[in-house]
């Protein structure tokens, strides 16, 4: 789940809305239906009934359904969201949320829009979505679920300013963004391909939430590459300048018991850049993570099921023939392991400033993770 990060690209295409942390994986504000931004990171909270009612990143089916006691599909959720922003004196018909049923890769997405939107507005966001979803199939070879539910909340200005996906009661995501985002920002949107890969894994324990957020922030940006919105330097130069936020820090102790936003984003994205590398490095180059996460989602592992992270691992490693997600685990879950990020730049032929070198030792491997 992510709801705002407030890295560079956040910056570039935002509309000013308040973001904690200065950095990509900072925890950030949840917005209020109808109001200014409130709450944090790790809640949504329902404003309209006035009650608020926190969802975890993740959390169980049970937490979920108790969240959910008030028995009401997101559709009247929306409904009352769009009350809550309606001009006095609109008809009670022009409250009621717009749906469009949009088919992408074999998959129904309903989007669900607050009515605050023009139809103009409303094709806009419709045509990024698909991109987005085109994108993100085209990585795992199929859309990650077969239905989604969209919930699509407009607010003043430009940008994409939050998103976070729910497994329980069902499936189903909510992005807020600016109703005047143009083309060219929704062409540069990053959340809603990461929130679109969370769906292509399991729903894991709170302590093993670092790699769902490595995955996908990890694979939205190869996903985005492969379908030509990225191009590789951005990538690597990004990576180049991000990993780092998820190395160790005094009193860290493993991945699975440092929840700091660093180690749960950029921590398991390093987690996903080493395994990616050693296992195009042990075995074929254009077998690695990708081909081993289109495992996990052969073997029935999506948003919609629970499976605690060594499962989800020992199935990718088997889609590949190897071990190396599960020894990479085993080596950093329990204890802080500081990367040597500049020896695998330099392997990799990533240079600071300069351009990716083609003779570097691992330049194969660099190319294939992103083709």
């Amino acid at each position: 789940m992510l709801l705002a990060r407030g890295d560079h690209r956040t910056n570039r295409h935002g509309n000013g809305t308040a973001v904690h942390g200065a950095h990509h994986g900072a925890f950030a504000e949840v917005p209020q239906v109808g109001r200014g931004a409130a709450g944090r990171r790790t809640c949504s909270i329902w404003a309209t009934l006035g009650v608020a009612m926190l969802l975890e990143p993740h959390a169980s089916p049970a937490h979920a359904h108790r969240v959910a006691a008030a028995h009401r599909t997101r559709r009247w959720w929306l409904a009352a969201a769009a009350a809550s922003l309606a001009t006095p004196g609109v008809a009670a018909d022009d409250e009621q949320p717009v749906i469009v049923d949009q088919s992408v890769a074999g998959a129904q997405i309903e989007l669900q829009f607050t009515p605050d939107f023009s139809a103009a507005q409303r094709e806009h966001a419709r045509l990024w979505v698909i991109g987005a979803a085109e994108a993100v199939s085209g990585y795992f070879e199929r859309f990650p679920v077969p239905q989604l539910e969209l919930l699509l909340q407009g607010s003043e200005g430009s940008g994409v300013v939050s998103g976070a996906t729910f497994g329980e009661p069902s499936l189903h995501m909510r992005v807020r963004l600016g109703r005047d985002t143009t083309p060219a920002q929704y062409r540069d949107d990053w959340v809603l391909a990461h929130e679109m890969v969370h769906l292509a894994v399991p729903r894991v324990p709170r302590a093993q939430r670092w790699l769902h957020e490595g995955i996908a922030t990890y694979v939205e940006s190869l996903a985005r590459a492969q379908a030509g919105l990225l191009d590789a330097a951005q990538v690597w130069r990004g990576w180049q300048r991000e990993m780092p936020l998820g190395q160790p820090r005094p009193g860290d102790r493993g991945l699975d018991h440092t929840p700091t936003w660093g180690r749960i984003y950029w921590g398991g994205a390093m987690f996903c850049l080493l395994a990616d590398v050693r296992m195009r490095q042990r075995g074929h180059p254009n077998r690695g993570l990708q081909q081993a996460l289109r495992g996990v989602q052969r073997a029935g592992g999506d948003y919609r099921v629970a499976w605690p992270a060594e499962r989800i691992l020992a199935i990718a490693d088997a889609a590949v023939g190897m071990t190396t997600l599960s020894d990479l685990h085993r080596d950093m879950k329990d204890s802080a392991s500081a990367v040597d990020l500049a020896a695998l730049w330099r392997e990799l032929g990533v240079v600071e400033g300069g351009p990716l070198r083609d003779d570097a030792p691992l330049a194969s491997v660099r190319r294939a993770i992103l083709s």
